[in-house]
């Protein structure tokens, strides 16, 4: 027995006291946590490499041009052999051997990607081509139907390369409320058979294709590499009806969907029927805008997003009612391993909720999730949740690597993560054993603190991607979490099983549920009408959300009492974010688009965004996505030049900028004239005038002012980047 130990006797304390002895104390200490953040760094084996594969994803988007495969794969292979040769020595050599190999390993990936996807982006209007395509899906929203088109082909060289585009048919009236649906009757019904019809049939149209947009500006949301890693090259329209060719090839389970979505529509009506509709096939485009914004703003944006949530209620649902029906049945659970079934259901209903909710990346997370678990109970075993974790970050990474970069993996990755952490601490604290209402209890506050710490845990991340976070989240989440879990969910599941029978057994679940998502509905609506409920950013930079990113990596890797050291790369975070330069004027030539700002906008705005962005040409959409970048209020200018301060003025007439260029001289320091247009050389000097000579070939730029008695610099999309995704000016 030792000093200390479980069963000490008091023996004497062992000779030697003072700042000796502690100093020993400290050092078995530290010996001690070095050898627990080992274990956990060894168990936790598949979160580690997956943080190192996404690092080697991340390093593909940094150089301005596109990386070489065949370097890359030589690099890769040098790197495997290295390994396989330091594999059967020291633990520490095979871990120093497969961290560059599996950073190479993310890059080649990304490489890869790119170049499986090709130069596919179209980059000019191709108008009046009648080409021959197959509708591979019908994509629903508050305005009308889409198409999205595969297996295009036309005599424009412009669409070799085209892969998917998206079609909106202009023959199709809008989709209407169910007031205006009962006033026009059949209209509806036919509007909608007509566009089902279309799903899966070869057909000839005459169509108008347009590029995919390039940013706004330099920094903000790149539209074109999202569509490019989608594989939609690009958008249009057509004025004229397809006519149909061939013999149709639909997939069984994109028909299955809009046969869902049509039986749920027949037995439940307005936003009701389309939150059913996104809770189980993931077709959103069915709600109204003012209802998405109402739920956006309540904090509950992510039950729209098919992810843990959903995919744990469905095969947990499965997993109960099986082991449930193996109780009752002694024959069956005395001759079969109940447990085992019930995990095998478990997996079969995870992949088809996975397969008929349209797959998306929190889907593919959580699925993975499931199988791992189920597995381990069919083999008799203990997940360990971050392994299950690394191995769905993993597995989602090489499928699909440019999902590093997007919302949905990073915010799904980040909640789990969190919660995982949070589990970690509360276990090691240990449990009790509660009664029925201690258990009631306990599962709101469970909710509610899984509300706040999922809410903690995406919010960087919320504010890098939307500008916006939600305060109310947690409180709204208590409340519409439970009956989302325990009546909406599991009805809709049922009526899921009954619809393929084709006798409106799924009437009765469905209408069931139907109270259930108008409380939901009731719910977002109460919470979004509450004032100082949404807290506003202006633009972050990219590299805080990579540090955003390390942070949590590193935070779930870490025990206690190094944990804190996550703080520095989150710190760091929100630190570049405050003290990033922020831009004075936005200009882009291509969308007519001239705005700048008095001042930047606040970090952090609770409530409405103050005003003090002055836009003086622009369409809505940019207008809407500059009041998030610089998180001011937009009021248009009136006149044909506002001022912005006495530092930069911003026209849209050559004739007025002419003018503003006399007085500017006047003044001392005199102002920068901005000008969507060429200026008057005659009356403008070069040193205070930037027109749209002065920027690139695209026109697409921003000012930034660092110090108000300097002139603005400006800073464009240089010629020098050049990758698949940008726009054939730039390349």
């Amino acid at each position: 027995m030792t000093e200390g130990g479980p069963f000490d006797a008091g023996f004497p304390a062992e000779p030697g006291g003072g700042l000796a002895r502690r100093w020993k104390t400290l050092r078995n200490g530290w010996k001690d946590v070095l050898a627990r953040q080992g274990r956990h760094l060894h168990d936790s084996g598949p979160l580690v490499l997956a943080g190192i594969f996404a690092i080697g994803i991340a390093l593909y988007f940094v150089p301005p041009g596109e990386p070489e495969l065949q370097p890359a794969l030589a690099m890769l292979g040098l790197a495997l052999v290295s390994c396989l040769a330091l594999a059967f020595w020291r633990r520490w050599s095979r871990w120093l051997a497969m961290v560059p190999t599996t950073l190479i390993a993310g890059f080649v990936c990304a490489t890869l990607q790119a170049q499986r996807m090709g130069d596919h982006l179209l980059d000019q209007p191709v108008t009046g081509e009648t080409v021959t395509a197959r509708v591979a899906q019908i994509i629903y929203r508050s305005d009308g139907q889409r198409f999205l088109l595969k297996d295009i082909r036309g005599d424009a060289p412009a669409l070799a390369n085209v892969r998917q585009v998206q079609i909106k048919w202009r023959g199709l009236p809008t989709n209407q409320t169910n007031a205006s649906d009962r006033a026009e009757g059949s209209d509806r019904v036919e509007i909608e058979t007509t566009a089902v019809s279309l799903l899966g049939q070869e057909v000839r149209w005459r169509l108008t294709l347009l590029p995919v947009r390039p940013p706004l500006i330099p920094g903000s949301f790149d539209f074109r590499r999202q569509a490019f890693f989608r594989g939609l090259s690009a958008y249009g329209y057509s004025l004229g009806e397809p006519t149909v060719i061939g013999t149709p090839r639909a997939s069984r389970i994109e028909t299955f969907r809009q046969t869902l979505r049509e039986r749920f529509r027949q037995h439940l009506q307005g936003d009701g029927a389309a939150l059913s509709t996104a809770l189980v096939v993931g077709l959103r485009g069915d709600l109204s805008e003012q209802s998405r914004e109402q739920i956006r703003n309540a904090g509950l944006a992510h039950l729209l997003a098919i992810s843990g949530l959903h995919v744990g209620m469905v095969s947990g649902a499965v997993f109960f009612l099986v082991r449930l029906i193996a109780a009752i049945i002694p024959r069956l659970s005395l001759r079969l391993p109940g447990h085992r079934l019930a995990a095998l259901a478990a997996i079969a209903g995870a992949v088809c909720y996975f397969l008929i909710s349209g797959g998306t990346v929190p889907t593919q997370r959580a699925t993975i999730v499931v199988v791992l678990a189920m597995g381990a109970v069919l083999l008799s075993r203990r997940p360990f949740s971050l392994r299950s974790v690394g191995f769905a970050a993993m597995g989602v990474l090489v499928l699909q690597p440019a999902a590093l970069i997007t919302a949905s993996f990073q915010m799904s990755f980040a909640a789990v993560l969190g919660l995982i952490i949070a589990f970690t601490y509360t276990q090691a604290q240990g449990a009790t054993r509660l009664p029925v209402t201690g258990r009631l209890l306990g599962y709101g506050i469970g909710v509610a603190v899984s509300s706040l710490i999922a809410t903690l845990s995406t919010g960087l991340f919320a504010l890098y991607h939307f500008q916006q976070l939600s305060l109310l989240g947690v409180a709204a989440n208590v409340i519409a979490v439970p009956p989302t879990a325990l009546w909406i969910m599991p009805s809709l599941l049922l009526a899921t099983l009954l619809a393929p029978l084709g006798l409106g057994l799924e009437a009765l679940p469905l209408w069931v549920a139907r109270f259930g998502l108008e409380a939901l509905l009731g719910i977002a609506r109460l919470a979004s009408g509450l004032e100082g409920g949404v807290v506003t950013t202006r633009a972050w930079p990219v590299s805080a959300r990579a540090l955003s990113g390390l942070g949590f990596w590193t935070m779930a890797l870490l025990v206690r009492p190094l944990t804190f050291l996550a703080g520095i790369p989150l710190g760091l975070a929100v630190v570049l974010a405050v003290f990033a330069p922020q831009a004075r004027v936005a200009f882009n030539s291509e969308e007519r688009l001239l705005a700048g700002v008095v001042r930047p906008g606040p970090m952090f705005q609770v409530g409405d965004r103050p005003p003090g962005l002055m836009v003086a040409s622009g369409s809505r959409f940019a207008v809407e996505q500059l009041q998030r970048y610089f998180n001011r209020q937009a009021a248009e200018c009136t006149a044909p030049a506002c001022a912005l301060g006495q530092e930069v003025w911003i026209s849209t007439s050559s004739q007025t900028a002419g003018l503003l260029c006399q007085q500017a001289k006047a003044l001392t320091p005199p102002p920068t004239i901005v000008l969507l247009g060429v200026a008057p050389r005659a009356a403008c000097t070069t040193g205070t005038t930037i027109d749209i000579l002065a920027f690139s070939a695209k026109g697409l730029a921003v000012l930034s002012q660092d110090n108000p008695e300097r002139a603005p610099k400006v800073r464009t999309e240089g010629s020098e980047f050049r990758r698949f995704w940008t726009s054939l000016d730039t390349r």
